[in-house]
């Protein structure tokens, strides 16, 4: 079978090499010559999309990670097959509609007190029931049922884009838990209708049927099915310098907001006393976004004062970017989200006094804390984003505001919470990091180079460190010093650079 795949791969491999070079010069080829044959192939290519599912599935159930050293699936094919984080996921879980066992039907509800009544009814009560025709029998049924409906599906997914099972997919992430016996169904009914529907019309057709099998388990069988819905997705920053951030909640909650954001809709509400006048100019959305931002100030305020530090957005600037800054320049935070400094003095920062950490060779921080500390503190977290900005992992682009403080000698083996000693981990790497650094599992470690101050991962002690070349990550305050002067002369002459280690 592997030959057999093999050969398969190699086929394709030349054909789609060969193709290529065809096209490299468009100007050779006519539309009216070649397109019947570009239409076959993007049919075929349909097929590659069940291909891709039931290998993910493979690799997911053969728990492919550890090759990588990772603990999932998710990150074999992210490292191996270049895909994106979104990507990955997609492809686990259409190799679990297509290939898993179906979810099991949800289990009945307990007898209510007639049935109870009928259990002491009498002998006779049940003399027509045969030995299949209780809840087992029926569970049964229903399992055999989901799973011809999972067979039904795996026929068409040959002819089913990874678009179109993507748009299915997504639709199908929408049902709640109380609903989960219906996936399979309302998969299968999908996969055989994409065949003749566009992808806008197929969404729609999907979306309908998640909401009416929603609709059967709330609000009056599950007054929490909204609940589980609930959840917060903030956007990336767009060519207007706006963020869409989508909030799914339930109604209840929906109006405690409503109410709050409300208040916020008399003329001249959340306006500095000079901006006041008889005619205010805003329309009603933006004034409910200016109370919901003064919401959010009150508690941060609120919140510092109590515990000397809040969730606040950190921006890494250097002396050049004041120097050389304009109003398009962008500035990182250790949230992800890029601002410009319009953004800033939005946020107060025009007259903020509370800059806790220079780096540019000199520091005042307190950042070597001892042993007698596990946690990092305000002050380390933000020395952490301005030199690294993101998760220090290998490729990783997840904010700092993500990350945990990792030690990378641990801390049960003696390491110690300094700066020289933590680096910034996202969940998934965190988890990922072999603390006894003894190769087990496939699993690599993050290391410290005493020469540039920076964190890098190994495979295994004999590795070289290699440092996570991601655009955030090279984007840090300290890596665009180092690129802009040049200033960094640690590996040639073995000597601490300053900008880690201003008490040398």
């Amino acid at each position: 079978m592997n030959t057999e795949v093999a050969q398969c791969v190699e086929q394709i491999t030349t054909a789609l090499e060969t193709l290529s070079a065809l096209f490299e010069d468009p100007s050779r080829l006519e539309f009216e010559d070649i397109h019947k044959d570009m239409e076959l192939l993007e049919a075929q290519f349909k097929q590659k999309a069940t291909i891709d599912a039931a290998f993910a599935f493979i690799a997911e159930r053969d728990q492919a990670g550890r090759t990588v050293g990772a603990n999932y699936a998710n990150a074999y094919l992210q490292q191996c097959l270049d895909l994106s984080k979104g990507e990955a996921y997609n492809r686990l879980q259409r190799g679990r509609l297509l290939f898993a066992p179906p979810e099991p039907p949800p289990s009945p509800p307990p007898p209510a007190d007639e049935d109870a009544e009928d259990l002491f009814s009498g002998a006779d009560s049940h003399a027509g029931a045969g030995p299949d025709s209780g809840p087992d029998a029926s569970r049964q049924q229903q399992e055999e049922e989901q799973r011809q409906q999972q067979s039904d599906a795996r026929k068409h997914a040959a002819q089913v884009s990874a678009e179109k099972q993507d748009i299915i997919r997504r639709e199908l992430d929408k049902l709640l838990k109380a609903a989960a016996g219906d996936r399979a169904r309302i998969h299968a009914d999908a996969m055989r209708e994409a065949l003749s529907r566009s992808p806008e019309d197929l969404r729609i057709y999907v979306r309908k049927a998640v909401e009416a099998a929603n609709r059967k388990h709330a609000p009056r069988t599950n007054p929490n099915a909204g609940h589980e819905n609930r959840g917060i997705a903030i956007g990336r920053r767009k060519a207007d310098g706006t963020v869409d951030i989508h909030i799914n909640t339930t109604a209840g909650h929906a109006a405690l907001i409503k109410a709050h954001l409300d208040q916020g809709l008399a003329p001249n509400s959340n306006l500095p006393k000079e901006l006041q006048g008889e005619i205010d100019p805003r329309t009603p959305r933006q004034r409910r976004y200016d109370q919901f931002f003064a919401i959010f100030r009150q508690y941060e305020q609120e919140y510092q004062e109590e515990h000397n530090g809040a969730a606040s957005v950190v921006i890494a600037v250097t002396l050049d970017d004041l120097a050389d800054g304009d109003a398009v320049m962008l500035y990182g935070t250790n949230v992800g989200l890029e601002v410009d400094c319009f953004d800033l003095v939005r946020l107060g920062m025009d007259g903020t006094t509370d800059f806790v950490l220079q780096v540019d060779g000199v520091t005042s921080v307190p950042l070597w804390l001892g042993q007698s500390n596990r946690i990092a503190s305000i002050a380390q977290r933000i020395a952490m984003f301005a030199v690294q900005g993101v998760c220090s992992w290998l490729g990783c682009t997840a904010a700092m505001s993500e990350c945990e403080a990792h030690h990378i000698l641990a801390w049960i083996k003696g390491g110690r919470t300094d700066i020289e000693n933590l680096t910034g981990l996202c969940r998934e790497h965190h988890r990922c990091n072999n603390d006894h650094r003894d190769g087990s599992f496939n699993k690599g470690y993050m290391d410290f180079d005493p020469q540039t101050g920076r964190s890098g991962y190994r495979k295994r002690p004999s590795d070289p460190l290699r440092f996570n070349q991601s655009v955030p990550a090279t984007q840090s305050a300290v890596s665009r010093i180092y690129a802009a002067k040049g200033r960094c002369d640690c590996a040639r002459t073995g000597m601490p650079d300053p900008a880690f280690h201003p008490r040398v």
